[in-house]
């Protein structure tokens, strides 16, 4: 039969180019596929790679590609035409896969070789001339991921390699051995030796079974029993609470965790599916509650694997890394505890950003492999306007994220439990719709869904749109007190606390006066006009291991001259956990976190700083609002934006565990700078004075 060479565009669902491949003849039904979007920004057989234009090619990396610079763009230039050369050179065939991405996990491989039933993982550091234990251990960590998640590489040899490409050969002798899982060891090779050491690689474990690259590129997310193993044992070595920074009773938890895994045996008994809500003030325990699902349900095997969701990219950062650092520090003195790159894995794997899990999962329908989702955060859910925005109108994406979760949990044809984790009265962020879409969803949209909740739900201010009538009337709704996590004599400060803040917020100045006279004396609240007093008073505070840190509205722009920036990016992980004496840390002041950094996490001892964007109205009895643009102060309008602006502050008032200090700044004449002026500041100072707060 005549072998006709044939060239196949891959388009996705609306005729977008996605990659292309180049197959032969009989072999081209083989290779007419329908890949996900975004799996890779580019995709072909070797014969087609060397063949199709460079300039093509590139021009294709770009456009797939968010935030590309010239220094990526030439990146991709030199390792497109080294590699053409080199290939053609060598007459090997195969695949090949640039920037392919690891679902769920955030990651992107530099470039992928698909040849002789193997795949080679290649991490390019273009110009490098050492090889350093950093770049190493990224190359390695790529290979491991495909180890443990790709399903259709769990029985492949799978081969990473370090490529700094201006190094000289590398000295020591490398080990061309594999591990039992048939990972092989880390390659460091130069742009000249790389693709020899692929051949030579080939020849040793190769075999000339063909793998199915339709089913290799669209392999779904598969946690390996492996990494299963590597995660029990890690959340087993420590304990919950400390990573949780959690005060509420443990009889409150108990009785909520007990009612969790009623329902969730229930779903299994009977193959159904149900969602509760966990509500609770700050500090009450739902991101422990969480946190203890996760790691309880994996003890049941495979079959019951949770992964613990936010949408909140800082509360995720930290918790992994403090899950780590956690171990760790038990592994240095428990030698049967185990801390390696699998145990490391194992908590991204438990603990993920709901960003990527939608992306995942919207580009295919099969089922996820838990049974059981665990999402915090859940008051903070996107609308179906931002969903198609932030996701650039992605097929499946043009609905709301509860509605989007639903549905991807409902593709079990067993049995399936979502448990949302609410913060009550904390939406910060445009396009949010609050926890009533979560029931219309469950009411309307899902009608084989249970729905379990506390009655507490409808008694918080969060979302004065909830629809109480249509839950009550709803006979697959079922009220349970123990999902709302009441506070104890334990968590003194959470209950007492966050009231005390709510007045405040809610111009009740009499109300809020009451509630300090009671917490002062455990809690101390003061204010001051001078940053240096603030902070001196915050620092001497702290004891131990314990925490103190300087938070300011994202809005809060007239602090500069105060010398208090709020950053839209700040190095959150060690803004919370690094040492005291660490100029990232919280503890040095020098780095003011916002309330998008800090949501869903707290410190012990915090400075807030108030700034002109929540102001006293001219009567002074109410709030006025505005936001900093250019060179002047503009007035908040809409109704949503000025509850924005007070939640951020109710973020802030409520991240400290043990107290708190509010600055205010004195201002300035008006004829001096109109931004600062003297009168907003004197109207919040007075207005917080009359609410009890003592001058420090």
């Amino acid at each position: 039969m005549a072998m006709a060479n044939v060239y196949w565009k891959v388009l996705n669902g609306t005729g977008e180019w996605v990659g292309a491949y180049w197959s032969w003849g009989i072999m081209m039904n083989k290779y007419s596929f329908s890949i996900q979007t975004g799996k890779a920004y580019y995709c072909n057989s070797i014969p087609g790679f060397i063949r199709d234009d460079s300039t093509s090619i590139i021009g294709h990396l770009v456009k797939k590609s968010f935030d590309v610079n010239k220094e990526q763009s030439n990146a991709w230039e030199y390792q497109i035409s080294e590699l053409q050369s080199r290939l053609e050179a060598c007459g090997i065939e195969g695949d090949i896969i640039f920037e392919y991405d690891i679902v769920r996990l955030g990651k992107r491989i530099d470039v992928i070789l698909l040849i002789r039933h193997m795949v080679f993982s290649l991490e390019f550091k273009n110009g490098k001339k050492v090889f350093t234990v950093q770049d190493a251990q990224q190359a390695e960590d790529y290979a491991l991921d495909i180890k443990n998640f790709h399903k259709e590489s769990e029985d492949l040899y799978v081969c990473p390699i370090l490529i700094a490409t201006h190094a000289p050969e590398y000295a020591k002798e490398q080990s061309l051995d594999c591990y039992p899982d048939k990972q092989i060891y880390l390659q460091r090779e130069n742009i000249e030796t790389v693709i020899p050491k692929v051949t030579s690689l080939c020849e040793r474990y190769g075999d000339n079974e063909n793998i199915d690259f339709a089913k290799w590129f669209n392999s779904p997310y598969y946690p390996t029993p492996t990494i299963i193993s590597a995660a029990v044992e890690a959340y087993s070595s420590h304990n919950l609470s400390q990573i949780a920074n959690s005060e509420a009773g443990q009889d409150n938890i108990n009785a909520c965790e007990l009612k969790i895994y009623e329902i969730i045996s229930y779903a299994k008994a009977n193959k159904k599916k149900c969602v509760c809500f966990v509500t609770g003030v700050p500090g009450a325990g739902k991101t422990l509650v969480g946190l203890d699902v996760v790691a309880k349900n994996l003890g049941s095997g495979q079959e019951n694997l949770s992964v613990y969701l936010s949408g909140n990219g800082p509360l995720v950062e930290v918790l992994r890394e403090a899950l780590k650092q956690s171990v760790k520090a038990k592994a240095k003195v428990d030698k049967k505890i185990k801390f390696n790159n699998q145990t490391k894995v194992a908590i991204d794997t438990l603990i993920q950003s709901s960003f990527a899990f939608k992306r995942d999962n919207s580009q295919h329908n099969r089922p996820t492999p838990e049974n059981v989702l665990i999402f915090d955060e859940a008051q903070r859910v996107w609308n179906r306007e931002k969903m198609a925005h932030k996701h650039n109108n992605a097929p499946g994406m043009s609905v709301s994220e509860p509605h989007l979760l639903y549905s991807i949990m409902d593709r079990h044809t067993d049995w399936a439990v979502m448990i949302c984790l609410v913060g009550l009265g904390q939406d910060i962020y445009d396009g949010e719709v609050g926890i009533n879409e979560w029931f219309r969803c469950g009411i309307e949209d899902f009608p084989s869904w249970d729905m379990y909740y506390s009655p507490s739900i409808f008694t918080q201010i969060e979302d004065e749109n909830i629809d109480i009538s249509a839950i009550k009337n709803c006979d697959r709704c079922h009220a349970m007190n123990e999902l709302h996590l009441e506070t104890s004599i334990r968590s003194f400060r959470a209950d007492k606390q966050c009231q005390f803040v709510d007045s405040l917020l809610a111009n009740e100045p009499a109300m809020a006066k009451d509630i300090y006279d009671i917490i002062s004396r455990k809690y101390p609240i003061y204010i001051t006009r001078d940053i240096h007093v603030a902070k001196k008073w915050a620092k001497a505070q702290v004891r131990g291991s314990q925490r103190c840190g300087v938070l300011a509205c994202s809005s809060a722009q007239r602090l500069r001259p105060e010398g208090i920036y709020v950053s839209k990016d700040i190095d959150v992980k060690n803004w919370f956990l690094a040492a005291s004496n660490d100029l990232r840390s919280s503890n040095m002041m020098e780095v003011v976190a916002s309330e998008f950094k800090v949501q869903g996490l707290e410190i012990d001892w915090a400075v807030v700083c108030w700034d002109a964007d929540l102001r006293r109205s001219k009567n002074g009895k109410e709030w006025d609002y505005y936001s900093f643009r250019g060179s002047k102060w503009n007035k908040r309008r809409k109704v949503e934006q000025q509850r924005y602006l007070v939640n951020s502050y109710r973020v802030l008032l409520t991240r400290a565990r043990q107290g708190m200090i509010i600055f205010v700044p004195k201002g300035v004449d008006c004829e001096e700078d109109i931004t600062r002026n003297r009168g907003y500041y004197d109207a919040i100072y007075q207005y917080l004075l009359s609410c009890g707060i003592k001058e420090l």
